[in-house]
């Protein structure tokens, strides 16, 4: 029990204190990101509905990854402007709500920010 408490009072702390910046619609404007601090954990959000569940992605040889067709210039935008490239990664979440018969997408952009 003794070495437990010992490993959380020099680790834990450091594990728990992870600091990050959150945009939650990176189509607003993105004042908030001033705020953050060079090479900071940085998240960028897109949500939107749709009927299809299948998004078209192309593959963006600058950056070498697949980019959702309906936004990529905003992507391109926020990732120019605001990420290293070597630390990004962009994941995309849909799922679907059987009442309304939509798909809700969520595209979620993760990256060190650059000053």
């Amino acid at each position: 029990m003794k070495k437990l408490i010992i490993f959380m009072y020099f680790f834990g702390f450091g594990l728990l204190s992870e600091d990050f910046c959150v945009v939650p619609n990176i189509l607003d404007n993105n004042k908030q990101i001033l705020n953050c601090n060079d090479k900071q954990l940085l998240f960028g959000y897109i949500k939107f509905k749709s009927k299809q569940n299948n998004l078209k992605f192309i593959l963006n040889k600058e950056l070498k990854e697949y980019v959702p067709y309906s936004y990529k210039s905003e992507i391109l935008t926020f990732i120019r402007n605001n990420c290293y490239k070597k630390s990004l990664k962009i994941k995309t979440i849909t799922n679907f709500n059987s009442k309304l018969e939509e798909y809700f997408n969520e595209i979620i952009i993760e990256c060190r920010y650059k000053l």
